[in-house]
C-alpha cells in the first residue's frame, strides 16, 4: 500500500494534522516556492565527523539564501548509535512536512525500509551522505571514494610492515556499504601486495571494543603487524592497548579522525588515517538538494577524493574541521 501523509499520520493516531499535512503537499503551488522545510537525519550526530557535514550544509544554505531560496532545516540525531532511533526520526521527519530528506544512515539496509516505504513512494527526494544505503532511490548520493581509500591504506601498510606480514582489519560495520566497500579495497589490496589477510574480527563502533578486541588480539595473535580500522574512536582505543603493552611495533591505519587521533599520527603512534571531507559532503549534498527542488537534475553520484594523513604530512591537516573539532553553526 503506498503510504501518504494522512495514511501515516491516521496510524501514528494525529488524525488532525494529517488533515493539514495532506492538504500542505496537495498545494499546486507548492513546486514553485522558494522556501523548503528540509529534514537531516544522521546517526552518531554528536560526532565531530556529522557537526562537520551540518556545517557545509549550513555554508551551501547561505549561498542559496543570497539567490532568493530559504531553508528551514532540522537536524536528528539517530540516539548516537541506535538504527532504530534513527529509523523513528526519519518518520517524525516525514509527520513534520519535509519537502526532502538527507541521510547519514546508520545501517545500509534497516535505514532503506522507511526511505523506500515513505519518501519513494510519496516522491519526496532523499539525498544520502556517505554512507549508502543498500536499497531504495535518491537523488544524489554524495560520498568518499571508499574502496579507493582502502587500497591506500592498503599500500601505506605494507610500505610499513614486513613482506608476507599478518594484517586484519576490525570491522564495526558489516552492514554499512561504505565499510563494505573500504574493506573490499583494503584487503584486496593487501593481498595483491603479498601481505597475510586474516578473518575479519567484527566490534563495536567505540573506543573501549576497540582497546578490547586489540588486547584479544594480541593473544590470540602475538605477531599480528597491522590493523586496519573503519573510525578513528576504537583506533584509539587499540592504540592505547598498544602503547600499555609496549607493543608500538603494530601498526593502525584507519579512516577519519579528530584531535586527540591526529595528535595520535602526529606523535607516529598511529600510522596513517584515510582523511575524508564531511564538510564537502554535507555542502555538496545540501546543493543537490536545493538543485533538485527548484527544478534542476543534480549528479547521481559524487565521489570524493580521500587523502592519506601520516607523521610526515600531519601539518597540511591541522586547519582541517575535523581536527579543529568544528561545530555547526
Amino acid at each position: 500500500m503506498k503510504m501518504n501523509r494522512r495514511n501515516f499520520l491516521t496510524m501514528s493516531g494525529i488524525v488532525g494534522a494529517a488533515i493539514a499535512l495532506s492538504s500542505f503537499a496537495a498545494d499546486p503551488v507548492r513546486a514553485q516556492e522558494k522556501s523548503f522545510r528540509l529534514g537531516y537525519s544522521q546517526f552518531w550526530g554528536t560526532n565531530t565527523f556529522l557537526r562537520t557535514q551540518i556545517a557545509g550544509a549550513q555554508k551551501a544554505m547561505k549561498e542559496w539564501e543570497t539567490k532568493g531560496v530559504k531553508v528551514d532545516l532540522i537536524v536528528t540525531n539517530g540516539g548516537d548509535t541506535d538504527t532504530t532511533k534513527q529509523v523513528a526520526d526519519v518518520e517524525d521527519l516525514y509527520t513534520q512536512g519535509i519537502d526532502g530528506l538527507l541521510i547519514f544512515p546508520g545501517d545500509s539496509v534497516v535505514l532503506a525500509d522507511p526511505i523506500k516505504n515513505i519518501y519513494n513512494a510519496n516522491n519526496i527526494p532523499v539525498v544520502v551522505t556517505d554512507i549508502g544505503l543498500g536499497s531504495g532511490d535518491w537523488v544524489s548520493y554524495v560520498v568518499t571514494a571508499n574502496e579507493q581509500g582502502g587500497r591506500m591504506a592498503a599500500d601505506y601498510m605494507a610500505k610499513n610492515v614486513k613482506p608476507g606480514a599478518k594484517v586484519i582489519v576490525f570491522d564495526h560495520g558489516p552492514a554499512v556499504q561504505c565499510i563494505i566497500d573500504r574493506n573490499r579495497g583494503f584487503e584486496e589490496r593487501a593481498k595483491e601486495l603479498g601481505l597475510e589477510v586474516l578473518p575479519r574480527k567484527v566490534m563495536k563502533l567505540s573506543l573501549e571494543d576497540g582497546r578490547r578486541t586489540m588486547e584479544d588480539t594480541l593473544t590470540e595473535i602475538p605477531d599480528i603487524a597491522g590493523v586496519f580500522f573503519q573510525n578513528h574512536a576504537p583506533t584509539i582505543g587499540a592504540e592505547a592497548t598498544l602503547e600499555a603493552a609496549n607493543r608500538l611495533d603494530v601498526k593502525l591505519v584507519n579512516f577519519d579522525t579528530d584531535p586527540t587521533a591526529y595528535r595520535l599520527v602526529k606523535e607516529g603512534k598511529i600510522l596513517g588515517t584515510i582523511v575524508q571531507n564531511p564538510f564537502e559532503m554535507g555542502y555538496v549534498g545540501m546543493n543537490s538538494m536545493l538543485t533538485k527542488l527548484t527544478g534542476g537534475t543534480p549528479e547521481k553520484l559524487v565521489q570524493l577524493e580521500p587523502r592519506l594523513m601520516t607523521k610526515d604530512n600531519v601539518a597540511e591537516f591541522a586547519d582541517e574541521p575535523q581536527v579543529l573539532d568544528a561545530k555547526a553553526k
